[in-house]
């Protein structure tokens, strides 16, 4: 019988999957809008230089995240997380202080994106490693942003006083904060969860190539997919609103502050509806809201509205692709994998939404995100079939 408590069952172990999953493996995307902004301003780039960044960077993390995945269950994982955290540390340092051309900018947010995607497949299979995976990804959920109210002000304050290279010793401060989690990281899977018979009906298998396992992975990389392309440009759709940038840097703060009632949420609703529904709901949902935001054309009430209702539901959806992949693979190659599938969609967004822009303007971006976020749903519906996911 799981613990189904309001408080997390593992405090440092919960520190430990946040922190290299998301304020390590993730950072630059979350504070992304800031970052691409920054650079726009501070280096004169296009919406898709600076797309191709945002893609080589993820591209990066794609690679070596899905990489450490497949060994996963038996690597070290301390000593690759203290590794990769410091080559991000050190790589945001040097773009901040040292002045480069745009393709050593380039090489250098590879590397960072290939350091970063270690730190990213251990904090994700970390998530297996808790004893009722549903609350802990919730609980992680809350955390991710709770952090995010506080900095994402700091950081948009941090960009219009000292530009990019400011953006870049801030991210590289919040990743040394999130090293010191380190402490409480879990070297292996838990071995008795990892041995334990997953909850999967009759004719669902247990490994990366189920339908259920490939399923899952589409709908990681259709989901980063399609939430990256607003994202990518929601400073410049705020700024068309009308609003300075302390004012997107306390709309954004507003944003992850409400947001965390959708991991709340999923702490309560997943007791009573089946996975595949809130599943597919959640991300039919983000989708909608996320079309919204985009196509505001300057109305400051539509974005502000959408972005944050978008990101309430976004959330929740992010927390249950984890808890359901977790579930199915105890060991944590699964969610791992999932989390390199997300990035993958994370990878090509950029440079796609850039070039959409350019081209044919937000309501371009606009139809993508309606194409996707069909298919989502499609994906969800097919492969979660077989699976159970409900509360001990």
């Amino acid at each position: 019988m799981t613990n189904r408590g309001i408080w997390p069952e593992n405090w440092g172990l919960l520190y430990a999957a946040f922190a290299f999953s998301q304020a390590i493996g993730l950072i630059t995307y979350w504070t992304l809008p800031i970052l691409a902004g920054s650079l726009m301003t501070g280096l004169q780039l296009t919406t898709t230089e600076v797309g191709l960044l945002g893609t080589v960077e993820f591209a990066g993390l794609f690679f070596s995240s899905l990489t450490l995945a497949l060994y996963i269950d038996r690597s070290h994982r301390k000593r690759i997380a203290l590794l990769s955290a410091a080559a991000v540390i050190g790589l945001n340092v040097i773009c901040a202080l040292v002045d480069m051309d745009f393709t050593t900018l380039v090489a250098m947010r590879l590397a960072a994106g290939l350091a970063a995607g270690l730190a990213l497949a251990i904090g994700n299979a970390t998530i297996a490693n808790a004893n009722d995976i549903e609350r802990f990804s919730g609980h992680m959920t809350i955390m991710l942003v709770a952090f995010m109210v506080i900095i994402m002000p700091i950081f948009s304050r941090i960009s219009e006083s000292f530009g990019y290279q400011g953006v870049f010793l801030a991210l590289a401060g919040t990743v040394a904060i999130g090293t010191v989690s380190v402490l409480f990281l879990p070297d292996q899977p838990h071995k008795e969860l990892a041995e334990a018979p997953a909850e999967l009906d009759a004719g669902a298998k247990k490994n990366l190539l189920s339908v259920a396992g490939l399923m899952l992975l589409a709908v990681a990389l259709l989901f980063g997919a399609r939430d990256t392309l607003p994202w990518l440009v929601a400073e410049q759709l705020g700024t068309d609103a009308g609003m300075t940038l302390p004012e997107l840097g306390n709309l954004f703060s507003l944003m992850y502050g409400v947001s965390i009632l959708g991991p709340t949420l999923l702490l309560f609703v997943s007791r009573w509806l089946e996975a595949r529904t809130l599943l597919a709901l959640s991300m039919a949902l983000t989708g909608f809201f996320c079309w919204l935001f985009t196509v505001s054309d300057g109305n400051q009430l539509q974005f502000s509205a959408g972005l944050v209702i978008w990101a309430t539901i976004y959330f929740m959806a992010f927390a249950l692709l984890n808890a359901v992949a977790a579930m199915v693979d105890r060991s944590g190659r699964l969610v791992s994998a999932v989390g390199s599938s997300f990035i993958a969609g994370v990878a090509i967004a950029p440079f796609v939404g850039g070039y959409l822009v350019d081209r044919g303007g937000y309501s371009m971006i606009g139809i993508a995100e309606i194409v996707l976020t069909v298919l989502i749903v499609l994906c969800v519906l097919v492969g979660l079939r077989g699976l159970q996911l409900r509360p001990s």
